[in-house]
């Protein structure tokens, strides 16, 4: 058994789609202020195709993972001329008062931000939200992405049988008997397609509802509410991840080297498993991603891999009244790449052996 190639191209866009509202938030304010900006590709890699349209090359290119927004003033070229035209001083990132540099800067990750808003709101105004459930039967809507039933196998539609022999009747039972576990692994029996399965989980604790947890959802009602409500959700639900990403970033950065935390290829079996659920779930995924994607970019680390880090780095700048030489800046690139290739090879890797489980 192995991936939706449907699924694969899913993934691929729905992140393209993401880092190229990031990459739209710095072009368009780099634009507003006058900075000169050489290309907005779509894609990297070798080019399919490009147009110029008021000075810009828009791209299109082979490597579907997002884009890149190349702006004036903001490459470290160390050796040799640069491959770009001269540009005017004044159309130059370099120009820019420091207000002006960290608002083309976190222009992207902002746009992550209202996307993300914007998101939650249509949604809960137009799409629907899991009010109520539907059927006391103990079926699956959808194990949680990253969750010990997901990382099991467990899917939509999985009837629960029984947990460690005991019969499940109705939803409720199901985390009557979780709780029983005290967080040791147990035995649950599934029914699919007409197959009885068996699978082992062991149980997670959820410190903020205080109880043992296993990832499953029962199968709802959706329900739109009303506009000023939505706008409300829009915001408090954004707030609420932004203060849980703070107080839990050293526990996602250890769940990345342990298998908690999901890359690319988890993102392709989590699409494939949602094929046919509720939009909801489409908009949900989306919205996560983008949240993580300003919060991530947005860390105070002073490496310029980050949006984040460039704008430490500004700030240092003005704090010491001397810019750091290219040199400087290109080390401290360096270092962020070093830092960020080895965390995307352990969550890819952790990726790798959750298939691996789920498949074979």
């Amino acid at each position: 058994m192995g991936f939706d190639f449907n699924a694969i191209w899913k993934t691929l866009l729905l992140l393209s789609f993401l880092v190229m509202v990031h990459e739209f938030g710095h072009f368009i304010i780099a634009r507003l202020f006058g900075v000169k900006v050489y290309e907005f590709s779509v894609g990297f890699g070798p080019l399919i195709g490009k147009f110029n349209w008021k000075g810009v090359q828009y791209s299109f290119r082979w490597v579907l993972l997002g884009g890149f927004c190349k702006i004036a003033g903001m490459d470290m070229a160390l050796e040799g001329e640069s491959e770009d035209p001269p540009v005017d001083p004044k159309e130059s990132f370099n120009h820019l008062k420091l207000w002006k540099k960290i608002a083309v800067i976190a222009a992207g990750p902002i746009f992550n931000l209202v996307l993300a808003m914007i998101l939650i709101f249509t949604m809960a105004a137009f799409v629907g939200l899991p009010i109520s459930i539907k059927s006391p039967a103990a079926i699956i809507e959808q194990a949680s992405p990253g969750s010990p039933a997901f990382e099991a196998g467990l899917k939509s539609g999985d009837r629960i049988v029984s947990i460690d022999g005991e019969e499940v009747k109705v939803w409720q039972d199901i985390s009557k008997l979780i709780a029983k576990s005290q967080g040791q692994t147990i035995t649950i029996t599934i029914e699919r397609q007409n197959q009885i399965l068996e699978k082992k989980i062991t149980p997670l604790y959820n410190p903020i509802e205080k109880r043992y947890l296993i990832g499953v959802s029962p199968v709802p009602n959706y329900e739109t509410t009303p506009i000023g409500e939505a706008a409300k959700l829009a915001v408090v639900y954004t707030w609420q991840f932004i203060v849980q990403f703070i107080k839990s970033f050293g526990q996602i950065i250890a769940m990345a080297f342990k298998g908690g935390v999901m890359g690319p290829i988890g993102m392709v079996t989590v699409i494939e498993q949602s094929s046919g659920l509720p939009l909801y779930h489409l908009f949900f995924l989306l919205i996560q991603i983008s949240l993580f994607l300003f919060l991530f970019n947005m860390l105070p680390i002073p490496l310029p891999l980050l949006d984040g880090g460039w704008i430490v780095i500004l700030l240092l700048e003005k704090l010491f009244r001397k810019e750091f030489s290219v040199e400087q800046k290109a080390a401290a690139q360096m270092v962020g790449m070093m830092a960020m290739l080895v965390l995307g090879v352990m969550v890819t890797y952790n990726d790798i052996v959750r298939v691996i489980r789920m498949y074979f």
